[in-house]
């Protein structure tokens, strides 16, 4: 279902009737399927129609983004038609739920890269990455967003994702060969079927996002990067070296936070997602 032995194909285009052919879902993807082979960014693409009223679970897919971005409007590389890049259109009841998502979807692609075979080795890194090693595989964008004509708690979500999928990245010009990485490059060259990648992702997804929190984190741990490894914080902005301090990755909160030890002593701190960036300072033991 996976994998493919073809080679992968610049401008080949995203198959959304085989996609729909293959779904195994409830509601995600199942409303309403928007692609554009070029978009500007699927987020755009998604506030636009979640703005128009939108069924829940409607997705956007894009082969390219001229404007891909990640958190703190970072741009995110999206020339190639190789990768995956979609946002999907919420609608949850409750703060509970949002981060429930928050913790979802990182965790959704982790497992779908393992279920594509060849590579076991994907392991989440918060709030919303994915990564395989040292590098990065795949980003998480979550925005909450005002549902028109809607009130009394629902919030709006527009899921963002994207995946390295087929893409050699170390011919990608801009990007140092340790920064990121793709399932083609990890599994030893075999191309992977984008379209039933998104349909298993999207049918882990919807079925973690019903979990119950505590189930959830217990399947989430088992991906994590970061728990009981020391961490590198970065307070401020990346180019603030003396801001940095080294810390041991305890737990996560409630309420979606990481808590920290920093290795100088003191009070453990609970770090925000918007406030602060993280890297491993060594890998993963298992």
């Amino acid at each position: 279902r996976f994998i493919s032995m073809q080679v992968p194909k610049l401008k080949a285009k995203f198959d959304v009737k085989h996609f729909q052919s293959i779904l195994e879902t409830k509601t995600l993807g199942k409303a309403s399927v928007v692609y554009k082979p070029v978009a500007t960014s699927t987020m755009d693409e998604a506030e636009v129609i979640l703005q128009k009223g939108c069924q829940p679970g409607s997705i956007v897919i894009a082969d390219t983004q001229t404007k891909g971005r990640g958190r703190n409007d970072r741009a995110w590389f999206s020339n190639s038609s190789e990768n995956l890049y979609i946002s999907l259109v919420l609608r949850l009841s409750s703060i509970q739920s949002v981060i429930n998502v928050n913790f979802a979807a990182p965790l959704a692609v982790a497992m779908t890269v393992e279920s594509a075979g060849g590579v076991d080795t994907a392991r989440v890194k918060w709030p919303n990455d994915v990564w395989v090693g040292n590098r990065k595989l795949a980003g998480v964008l979550l925005n909450t967003v005002a549902m028109p004509g809607i009130s009394g708690g629902t919030f709006g979500v527009n899921l963002g994702i994207g995946v390295n999928i087929n893409q050699d990245m170390s011919k990608v010009k801009g990007l140092g060969n340790n920064e990121a990485t793709s399932i083609y490059m990890e599994n030893g060259k075999r191309v992977i079927n984008r379209e039933a990648f998104l349909a298993d992702m999207c049918k882990n997804l919807e079925a973690l996002i019903l979990l119950e929190r505590g189930k959830l984190m217990t399947i989430y741990k088992k991906y994590d990067l970061l728990l009981g490894n020391e961490i590198i914080v970065m307070p401020n902005k990346k180019e603030d070296v003396a801001s940095y301090y080294k810390a041991k990755a305890v737990e996560y909160s409630q309420e979606g936070y990481l808590i920290v030890e920093p290795l100088t002593g003191g009070d453990r701190k609970t770090l925000s997602s918007e406030e602060v960036s993280i890297r491993p300072e060594q890998k993963k033991k298992e």
